[in-house]
């Protein structure tokens, strides 16, 4: 009874946390299911949810302390600032005719599963989210003794949730993609090169408020 409770309480955050994420990865994974099709969407979003695994177990075999530390964050929010605008800018500013070479390019799985998996780690906040979800579902339970089980049922079937819904994502994308023509894939393109630069600097901006703070 115990661990359905966990596991429906792990849905309910898995949903809202699916539906209300636009980070970075977020636009990845809907412009690479466009493009290369489910094949290609469904190695994106394993490489997301191996991510979110990975920090979610480090979150809770004790690394919270870590990630929450002002240097951490500091030069994590550089390196994600700049890598983000990067990839933007290079979505922006790619031509017309470069961009259709590159479409008609086939897409390598391995590529795309590491992309994802990149893509949702340059964000800061997926970090401190999982601290966050971590302090949360922890409330009530002690994660040293038996009740650490619960817990991490709970954070598996948040993580499910959430690639359940990546995984509707990838066929939506897939299913619009068959209907746009080259031209639109290219505004579309550039369209993610600017939500990507403007999500960078966002980051930039939350990385020189870190650095004042730390410098002061």
């Amino acid at each position: 009874m115990v661990w359905a409770l966990a596991i429906l309480k792990g849905i309910g955050y898995g949903l809202m946390l699916g539906l209300l994420s636009f980070g970075p990865a977020f636009f990845a994974l809907i412009k690479v299911g466009m493009q290369g099709g489910k094949s290609a969407g469904l190695k994106m979003a394993l490489g997301i949810f191996f991510s979110d695994l990975m920090v979610a177990l480090a979150c809770f075999f004790g690394l919270s302390d870590l990630f929450t530390t002002e240097v951490f964050q500091l030069g994590f929010s550089a390196f994600a600032a700049f890598g983000i605008m990067f990839i933007g800018i290079k979505g922006v500013v790619v031509r017309y005719k470069h961009f259709i070479e590159n479409i008609q390019k086939p897409m390598a799985s391995n590529t795309n599963m590491i992309r994802g998996f990149v893509f949702n780690l340059m964000n800061p906040f997926v970090i401190l989210l999982w601290v966050g979800i971590l302090a949360s579902i922890s409330v009530g339970h002690n994660i040293k003794s038996d009740d650490k089980y619960t817990i991490l049922v709970q954070m598996l079937s948040i993580l499910l949730t959430v690639f359940s819904l990546d995984l509707g994502k990838v066929y939506l994308s897939d299913y619009i993609g068959k209907k746009l023509n080259y031209r639109i894939y290219y505004f579309f393109n550039r369209y993610v090169g600017y939500v990507l630069i403007s999500i960078g600097v966002y980051y930039l901006y939350h990385f020189i408020k870190l650095l004042i703070h730390w410098i002061f």
